[in-house]
């Protein structure tokens, strides 16, 4: 099945919206099975879209457009597919009622034309229901078996669109190409991992591996066809027992829910401290479901005084070491157990740039103190890239070195 993708927006083009409905669809289909070929971005005009879809057509089994199935006047997906696939728009009143029930729910008032329009189906077309809005989702026949499928842009309406209803219908139409397994590991450079993983797979033909980084993790991605499943089975289970403790739990795409899965078994609190990241550590845990349940609060504290104030970092060590230092970090870890009393613990403090490095102490520059009551550690690191990669580099390492910790603490 050659699948191809057309995203449509002006916004798209000049960067004032991040594309990423092409990034959902693309791992949805890799991890169904399917490969998605080629994708492109174009103006949300008529010409672009209808000359977009003809090419692709050409080329491609199954062509996916996304964004202009709205009530406006630049909403002209729907126009211009209908008229490349020579087939008459027809008024479909379920759809006009689908549309209709669901903003009188919302109490929204919509103009009636605006209604028609989006009420409008391409003949021999099937209606997507749209549960999170209004423009649905059509699935259009095309010459040669073919098909096309306009998509709503709105990511929050097109990922339940995408999974419960276009997935299914793929997988009539065609089963799955290939059997894709994956897992992360953290800790490790990606040169480090990809020599252990082709390594092994000498022995384990007909599995493809590829590498996403990540900054301070890899996902290892593992392809094989249908028939070689057993095999690719086999083949994750021996990579994993290389690599050891490196590798996340099967399940878990970082550390944080490594974390968050051990700390909720053994019934443990976590708190940090944060001083270069921001509360980046603090959001991480927090964006994962139930974390109240083992997460009871952090601190950002950038000033000397308030690392003093709301950590009891003492002013003679701030004095003789530097905010950025291991006495700093290992002070501001002990706070959180004496003076907030947590059972583990996460602090960090370095320079994340761009402004800021000395030759003594450079950007990239971080301390790393983390632990349990009764086992703590404090590492130091040298971190490459801008600000952002500085952070989450440091944001990943720390949530690694305290699930490292808890494993060896079972």
């Amino acid at each position: 099945m050659n699948i191809h993708l057309i995203c449509t927006g002006t916004e798209l083009l000049i960067g004032h919206t991040l594309n990423t409905n092409q990034q959902f669809i693309g791992d949805c289909l890799d991890r169904a099975g399917y490969r998605l070929a080629t994708e492109r971005c174009i103006p949300d005009t008529g010409e672009a879209i209808a000359a977009a879809v003809r090419e692709e057509l050409a080329r491609a089994d199954l062509v996916i457009t996304v964004g202009g199935l709205g009530p406006t006047t630049d909403d002209l997906t729907r126009d211009a597919v209908a008229r490349e696939l020579g087939a008459r728009l027809k008024y479909d009143p379920e759809v006009h009622a689908v549309i209709t029930a669901y903003l009188a729910g919302r109490n929204v008032p919509v103009p009636a034309e605006s209604l028609r329009v989006q009420a409008m189906v391409p003949e021999g077309a099937t209606a997507l229901p749209n549960r999170n809005g209004t423009a649905p989702g059509l699935w259009c026949p095309a010459p040669g078996g073919k098909f096309v499928v306009l998509l709503p842009g709105p990511p929050r309406e097109l990922q339940p669109m995408f999974r419960d209803q276009v997935l299914p219908r793929l997988r009539e139409l065609a089963p799955p190409e290939v059997v894709r397994l994956s897992f992360a590991v953290c800790g490790r450079p990606e040169s480090a991992v990809a020599e252990v993983v082709e390594h092994e797979l000498a022995t384990f033909p007909g599995i493809e591996p590829a590498y996403c980084a990540h900054p301070a993790q890899v996902e290892v991605r593992l392809s094989a066809a249908p028939a070689f499943r057993e095999r690719l089975e086999l083949a994750r289970a021996r990579l994993t027992e290389c690599l050891g403790d490196d590798v996340l739990p099967a399940g878990c795409t970082d550390p944080a829910q490594a974390v968050a899965t051990m700390l909720l078994e053994r019934r443990l609190w976590l708190a940090t401290a944060e001083s270069c990241t921001g509360g980046g550590i603090a959001k991480t845990v927090t964006d994962l479901p139930g974390a109240s349940a083992w997460f009871c609060g952090g601190v950002v504290a950038y000033s000397n005084d308030w690392k003093e104030c709301l950590l009891d970092v003492p002013d003679h060590l701030l004095t003789d070491h530097g905010a950025v230092s291991a006495e700093t970090a290992g002070a501001m870890l002990d706070a959180l157990f004496r003076r907030y009393e947590a059972d583990a613990g996460i602090a960090v403090t370095g320079i994340a740039g761009p402004a800021g490095g000395t030759p003594d102490k450079p950007v990239g520059l971080v301390y790393i103190a983390t632990g349990l009551r009764t086992r703590q550690q404090v590492t130091r690191h040298l971190f490459p890239g801008n600000r952002d990669s500085v952070r989450q580099r440091t944001i990943t390492t720390a949530l690694n070195q305290l699930r490292l910790q808890l494993l060896q603490n079972a």
